[in-house]
């Protein structure tokens, strides 16, 4: 009998807008995440969780189109969960129709090869293995969101919907294995942070362009403001500005969405690009949020735009936008094809979603998505909080980022232990990324899994980012000591990450890796169990993906050390030529000054005398203590060796790069002050003096005598590129896990790259070792 027969009509399920139908059995599903044993339920009056009645839906007639494509999600051996969205070919392609229509679509499935037919509206070829018709809703803004159940596990399907007298696009995803199979391989790509208003989109060209089984989005799928300050810089032509229909203003200029009306909007204009839309057509994702879907750096319902309130004895809070929160996360339901729960029902707040899931891929792979917004608690330190300096309000500078780490162990612990006194059930309620109920159900998970590899689509890195202030010999006494640099990542919730990574070494629960998005910038490495031990144990590993579209993490901090108040730590962030000749004449005056005595080099006018008679006694010329005009002030990048290397290193190599050009009297002189020295006590001539003895001494937070640099800040970090954009491609094996790290090139003139990547790090983690190593 031909299984077209039993599915012909598909039912809307109870509590979300996602319709359900079974190739093998007919029948349709309620409830909102998959699982098996669904109990059916009959057709409801009303829309879930409200009391528009649910309109008659009659087969759809005349043209239509499909502005924003179709997608695929969440693939499970059986199905996978398929979206669209569908509005009369007269209407805007962004607008919300003012006027309803409701109608029925045909959804065809076939397991034949339609490869050369993809991404295009030609009809699909081939025997069918599934064809229903699907209701779509003008209340959900046309679209639809379809689960197919009863396909065959680890095979390639396509599809295309059908609406009157017009196709869509053909798309494609694949199931996945069967979940006791025993598969060799799997390859998926992962990427975030796809900002519209900045760079260029032209590594979602070369994505489309792999051979996956899936990707993972791990968030800030959209941006959801327009114009902030952080959006300032270059933006491929491609992408005309966007205007939200709505909007609340943002402070310093610019907008963010506001209503349920302004997200639908972002969704509907990100995914008008077609290099989006290809990779949508190409593979399944599997996606979770971020900040951005709703507000940058946000908790719960929370938005950090201001600063709140602060009260002493109570502590700080955020405003809270429960409404704007909700039709953020009805809009990112409505537009992402993502197989979890939702309801309309205001009875349960913004808890009315839940997209923390779990899908298994044969014996080889468990994915864990987490949410890491929705159940957090506020940041440790509130940024209402009295500056310590000034008595202003911290700010984010203070309260997310560059946070002194010892301000946040001690809150951190004062959380804690008030928790307990008051005799709250979760003592962690506090101080928590994934709320009580989550982080039980990733142990539970975690714990109960029996795929070799556990990997975990993590929004915030977990790896440690610390800076230590006390090896800056010139920074004022408010730097000496150790930041943190993000307490909106894990950073800033120690005690829960020490509690996980606990959780994982002692159910000896191994080939745990997360991939992660959000911080702009591609880090590896491994998670220590507490990182302030004396000596820490890995436990679990992190690849962290740079955004493919974003500004990058170094940008951010190259603006804020361009600033006066962060003059004395510029050199931790950049230099370039005439800057490091700057510290050139710098460390030439401090040796000058001490050769003369001069004990202490904060009194500027003792160290001018003893430069100026060095200058009168020959010793030095005058123009080794005067800037060199013409010398370059492009930024070099120093960040990435203050993250994972050996601090100083650049600033040396760019001295030594100057002297050796004889480019600068300064950096000359400080060379051969230093070789001299050498050579004085080694007893040999100047010129046996090898250059890689100086150039250890030219680094000006190195010993001076014996040329040691300052332990590296975090020895954890195996891979730190702050300055990049771009996406990572996982190939598992039984054996290890290879992760390709794929940088994307730069816009240039307002151009994407017609070469979108520029340079691929390979990645190996073997299995059975927490270890990452570079290929």
């Amino acid at each position: 009998m031909d299984r077209r027969q039993f599915l012909r009509h598909s039912v809307l399920q109870a509590g979300a807008l996602i319709t359900a139908s079974s190739v093998l059995t007919g029948l349709s599903g309620c409830g909102g995440g998959g699982a098996d044993g669904e109990t059916i339920l009959p057709l409801p009056d009303t829309f879930p969780g409200s009391s528009t009645p649910l309109p008659d839906t009659p087969a759809a007639t005349g043209a239509f189109k499909f502005p924003q494509s179709i997608a695929s999600g969440d693939p499970k051996p059986d199905g996978a969960l398929l979206w669209a969205r569908i509005v009369p070919a007269a209407a805007d392609d962004i607008a919300t129709s003012a006027t309803a229509a409701n109608f029925k679509v045909k959804l065809r499935i076939t397991s034949a090869d339609n490869s050369a037919s993809l991404g295009g509206n030609t009809a699909m070829s081939g025997t069918l293995d599934a064809e229903v018709d699907v209701p779509v809703y003008a209340f959900y803004d046309n679209t639809l969101r379809h689960r197919i159940s009863g396909l065959k596990p680890a095979t390639v399907y396509y599809y295309q919907f059908t609406a009157g007298d017009s196709r869509s696009k053909l798309g494609r995803f694949k199931t996945a294995p069967a979940a006791d199979a025993d598969i060799d391989t799997l390859k998926f790509a992962y990427m975030t942070c796809q900002d519209w208003s900045v760079n260029h989109w032209a590594g979602m060209t070369a994505l489309a362009q792999e051979n996956l089984d899936f990707i993972v989005h791990l968030g800030d799928y959209i941006y959801e403001a327009v114009g902030a300050s952080y959006q300032a810089g270059g933006v491929e032509a491609a992408h005309t500005a966007l205007t939200l229909p709505d909007g609340g203003a943002l402070d310093g200029g610019g907008k963010f969405a506001n209503t349920l009306n302004d997200y639908r909007y972002l969704y509907k204009r990100y995914r008008s690009d077609p290099r989006l839309q290809a990779l949508h057509e190409r593979f399944a994702f599997v996606a979770i949020w971020d900040d951005h879907e709703f507000s940058d750096d946000c908790w719960q319902d929370r938005e950090t735009y201001d600063n709140g309130t602060y009260n002493a004895t109570t502590g700080g809070d955020n405003t809270a936008q429960p409404n704007r929160r909700r039709g953020a996360s009805q809009a990112w339901f409505e537009f992402m094809p993502a197989d979890v729960s939702f309801t309309l029902d205001p009875g349960l707040g913004i808890s009315n979603i839940r997209i923390y899931r779990d899908l298994k891929f044969g014996r080889l792979m468990h994915l864990v998505m987490t949410d890491e917004r929705l159940y957090r608690a506020d940041h440790l330190i509130p940024e209402a909080a009295p500056s310590p300096l000034t008595g202003q309000p911290l700010g984010s500078i203070g309260a997310r980022y560059m946070v002194p780490e010892s301000s946040l162990a001690d809150v951190e612990a004062q959380k804690i232990a008030g928790a307990t006194a008051k005799g709250l059930p979760d003592p962690y309620t506090l101080v928590s990324v994934l709320g009580t109920s989550q982080r039980q159900w990733w142990m539970d998970t975690m714990k109960g899994s029996t795929a070799l590899w556990k990997i975990w689509g993590n929004e915030t890195s977990l790896l440690k980012m610390s800076v230590d202030g006390a090896k800056l010999p010139t920074a004022p006494a408010a730097f000496k000591t150790r930041f943190i640099l993000n307490a909106d990542q894990w950073d800033g919730y120690d005690a829960e990450r020490k509690l996980l990574m606990k959780h994982l070494a002692s159910n000896k629960i191994s080939n745990v890796v997360a991939v992660t998005g959000d911080i702009h910038a591609f880090f590896a490495g491994v998670v220590m169990d507490d990182y302030k031990a004396a000596t820490p144990t890995p436990v679990m590993v992190d690849l962290v993906t740079a955004g493919i579209s974003s500004n990058s993490f170094y940008s951010y901090f190259q603006g804020a050390a361009s600033q006066p108040a962060f003059a004395p730590v510029q050199p931790l962030v950049q230099t370039s030529e005439a800057g490091a000749e700057g510290i050139a004449i710098q460390m030439l005056s401090a040796a000058i000054a001490l050769g003369a005595g001069v004990t202490d080099l904060s009194n500027t006018a003792a160290v001018q005398a003893a430069v100026a008679g060095a200058i009168g006694a020959g010793i030095i010329p005058a123009a080794a203590v005067q800037a060199t005009a013409g010398l370059s002030t492009a930024a070099i990048n120093t960040f990435d060796e203050t993250l994972a290397g050996n601090m100083g290193g650049v600033i040396a190599g760019t001295i030594a790069a100057l002297a050796g050009a004889s480019k600068s009297v300064a950096a000359m002189t400080l060379f051969g002050l230093i070789r001299q020295k050498l050579a004085t006590a080694l007893g040999i001539p100047a010129n046996f003096v090898p250059t890689s003895e100086v150039v250890k001494r030219l680094n000006p937070f190195a010993n001076s005598t014996t040329g040691v640099p300052p332990a590296v800040n975090n020895p954890w970090l195996r891979v730190a590129d702050s300055d990049a954009q771009g996406f990572a491609v996982v190939s598992l094996s039984k054996t290890e896990l290879l992760c390709e790290f794929r940088k994307v090139a730069k816009l240039s003139g307002g151009v994407a790259p017609t070469t979108p990547v520029a340079s691929v790090t390979q990645l190996r983690v073997p299995v059975g070792k927490v270890e990452v190593n570079i290929a």
